[in-house]
């Protein structure tokens, strides 16, 4: 993956101090900017500063869990197109409908090549979103046909 090493961020979000910081040296190795929270609340909090291209994100959390943070990172406009990794051992935590927010979910124990791949096609994924063209508001009903008859209605006369 050599050639993917990007000026990417990353946060990673694990109450596990071995996986956080085992993950951590493997994205920094990988050129990625990292941050790392403990908790759903920090992670929550280092998302909305550090504004990263993925997410790694543990279910099992103490005080907000993962799948919480995983609704609030899609709800929040500024981070609806954050990539997110979901990384869990127990797949069954996750609602099918909050499982559909995720760009990939990889069990526990894992691969690093399997991480590394789907992350980074997570990244490709989010990106795509996020240069989808969004759509337009509907006007409000017969807002349109006004417009339309006031710019081709006949000039008014003036007045002398």
């Amino acid at each position: 993956m050599g050639s993917d090493r990007h000026s990417y961020s990353a946060l990673i979000v694990d109450d596990d101090v071995f996986v956080r910081s085992m993950l951590a040296e493997l994205l920094h190795e990988e050129g990625f900017d990292v941050s790392t929270a403990s908790n759903g609340f920090n992670g929550l909090r280092l998302a909305s500063e550090h504004n990263p291209q993925v997410v790694v994100l543990d279910l099992m959390l103490p005080d907000l869990s993962g799948v919480e943070v995983l609704r609030e990172l899609r709800t929040n406009p500024h981070l609806r197109n954050t990539a997110i990794l979901v990384l869990t051992g127990n797949p069954g935590l996750l609602p099918e409908r909050q499982g559909a927010d995720a760009d990939a979910l990889l069990r526990k124990p894992f691969d690093i090549s399997t991480l590394l791949s789907m992350l980074y096609k997570a990244v490709q994924r989010a990106s795509s979103r996020a240069s989808e063209v969004q759509p337009v508001a509907p006007t409000t009903p017969g807002h349109e046909s006004q417009r339309l008859r006031r710019t081709t209605a006949a000039p008014r006369s003036r007045r002398p």
